[in-house]
């Protein structure tokens, strides 16, 4: 739903101002309107005078509304006065004498009304203004009141009534008409609301307010054309209204127009130039469009407001960070350190930065700063294995993942971390033992025993090996990666070939176009001897996967046993220059050299 702040615009001495209303109104609305979105309300407060202009509307003060009586106007102006110096219950009095005095008064039942309002009483308010309309029918501030009192009692017809009269009596006021649609709007009517404000700026049309609340009920409708339309005319109107700005920029935000949203934040800031929120919002989307060098000046900006300092100085090293600026962001991180030696997010953004930097020992240092309840501490723990194992102390690395793992709980993801960290140091017990620890958390996860299965074969357990990968295959029977690479394995070793090759056409099946499991089917008939077909399979894998240097290794492989020395030649080459580390097809690359050379 709209979230409304109901603003009326009045004219004193040629300047337009925005007031605070007096406190029944927001009373009675955020009551009556809750439900469907909060209304703070805005209009005319107490004048210096004593005298209620937010009642006062088109009305006439009570010193001009009939022949007056003195002794009356007497109770009546000390009510005003006592009313200013906060002297309500004296004041009260007061009015409650005059209207003795005086019980024709549309103003005085009205005043007196406003007073009880202000102290909870909406009942007793509700019967004094059925009075003022009833001897006075066209008393403006009555009316607009009755409506307000209705509506808090959830009597919406009866308030819609009064909303109705109230225009009637002064059209040109806008409070009636933003009233009326912010009730249309709460009772879940919001296309009587744009007829109400449309019908308002039609004779009003130099209401800034009319298009600023009929921009609010369009962009409430999700009618965002609309909206930007009406936003736009009200600011046409009124420039300096940094409300309208923002929500108009937000607007834009929704849409997914963020660079418009940024040119309208920023006009907005103009307006509001120490307006806190305004400065964080632009950084934002700067940073988020990867402007990064405006999302600095914004954030900069920020870092000398001491309310937000600390904030703005990780935000800058992040930024830092992002750019690969390391030795500011580390400036940054260590600022904020100065003034908070415990903030577990500087902390850990410094480790990250020293990681980045290679300065592993320093990153170190940080990473252990952190205690087992800090929200960074998982995070820390990785970070610390990564230092660890970057310096060859994988065990020391594993733990710290392990002391992880018990803060954090059964997290599969800091498994396959750990599973990571033992496989790529060739600790394939560990691995293996991890990777079982893992399954006991999700017995079922079918990746999990691929997994297990690819760890057997790596640590050279081929009977282990086709077990898991069979028990995948038996769960998943579409499982193309189980499938490519039991087939795939068996056909390298010689093995079961026939078997292989089903392996390997099922998974084409699943997955016809990969370039992987097409290079599997070409190796099983290189392994058969059925060298055509290898060519031909390893020819069409080759043109799925150009850069793979075993694809095309195996495709000189096929050459070279069909004869066709050249084309196995330039596989070769292709393949050295892919890998050019690879000792294998190197071996070959020469072996075949010599033989050419020598015919």
């Amino acid at each position: 739903m709209v979230i409304f702040a109901i603003f009326v615009q009045t004219k004193e001495q040629g300047t337009s101002m925005i007031k605070i209303i007096d406190r029944y109104i927001v009373f009675a609305l955020a009551v009556v309107l809750g439900l469907s979105f909060a209304l703070p309300v805005y209009a005319g407060d107490d004048s210096s005078d004593g005298s209620d202009k937010s009642l006062a509307g088109g009305d006439a003060g009570y010193s001009g509304s009939r022949d007056m009586n003195a002794e009356a106007y007497y109770h009546y102006m000390m009510a005003q006065m006592q009313k200013k110096d906060g002297h309500i219950a004296e004041a009260i009095q007061n009015y409650k004498l005059a209207l003795e005095i005086d019980p024709e008064s549309a103003v005085l039942f009205t005043e007196l009304a406003h007073l009880y309002l202000r102290q909870g009483d909406s009942s007793l308010a509700l019967e004094l203004l059925e009075k003022a309309r009833e001897v006075d029918p066209d008393h403006f501030s009555a009316r607009l009141l009755l409506g307000d009192i209705y509506a808090l009692h959830k009597d919406e017809k009866s308030a819609i009534v009064e909303y109705e009269a109230a225009i009637r009596i002064d059209p040109t006021s806008d409070k009636a008409p933003i009233l009326l649609g912010a009730l249309y709007i709460s009772i879940d009517e919001p296309e009587k609301a744009v007829v109400v404000l449309k019908d308002f700026i039609e004779r009003s049309p130099e209401s800034t307010m009319g298009y600023y609340y009929l921009a609010k009920i369009e962009a409430d409708m999700l009618h965002y054309d609309k909206a930007v339309e009406y936003y736009r005319a009200a600011l046409e109107l009124s420039p300096s209204f940094p409300v309208a700005w923002i929500e108009l920029a937000e607007i834009y935000e929704m849409s997914k127009k963020v660079d418009e949203a940024i040119k309208v934040y920023e006009k907005a800031a103009k307006h509001s130039p120490g307006n806190i929120n305004l400065i964080n919002r632009l950084g934002i989307l700067n940073l988020q469009q990867k402007n990064f060098k405006e999302a600095i000046l914004w954030y900069t900006k920020l870092k000398n407001i001491e309310t937000t300092r600390t904030d703005a100085m990780l935000r800058l090293g992040l930024i830092y960070f992002e750019m690969k600026e390391y030795g500011k962001a580390v400036d940054e991180f260590k600022e904020v350190l100065i003034s908070d030696p415990e903030n577990e997010l500087a902390i850990n953004y410094l480790g990250a930065t020293y990681e980045e930097l290679g300065e592993r020992e320093l990153a170190a240092n940080e990473f252990k700063k952190l205690s087992p309840d800090s929200k960074s501490y998982v995070d820390a723990k990785i970070h610390l294995a990564i230092v660890y194992d970057e310096q060859g102390r994988t065990l020391e690395a594993g733990e710290k993942i392990k002391e992880a793992i018990k803060i954090k709980g059964e997290d599969l993801e800091l498994y396959r971390i750990l599973v990571a960290l033992y496989k790529d140091a060739g600790m394939y017990e560990e691995a293996i033992r991890a990777i079982k620890d893992a399954t006991e958390i999700e017995p079922d996860n079918i990746e999990l025993g691929f997994i297990l299965g690819v760890l057997y074969e790596e640590a050279g357990k081929f009977d282990e090996f086709v077990e898991q990968m069979q028990n995948v295959i038996d769960k998943d029977p579409k499982h193309a990666s189980a499938l490519n690479y039991l087939g795939y394995t068996l056909a390298d070793k010689g093995m079961k070939l026939d078997e292989a090759e089903q392996y390997i056409k099922r998974a084409l099946i699943v997955q016809p176009d990969s370039g992987h499991i097409i290079d599997s089917l070409g190796w099983v008939y290189y392994k058969k001897g059925d060298f055509r077909r290898a060519i031909q399979e390893l020819e069409r894998a080759s043109k799925h996967l150009p850069d793979d240097a075993i694809v095309v290794e195996h495709l000189g492989d096929a050459y070279q046993k069909s004869s066709n020395k050249k084309k196995a030649l330039q596989s070769y080459e292709k393949a050295i220059e892919l890998a050019p580390e690879n000792g294998d097809i190197r071996k070959k690359l020469e072996k075949l050299r010599k033989e050419l050379s020598s015919n």
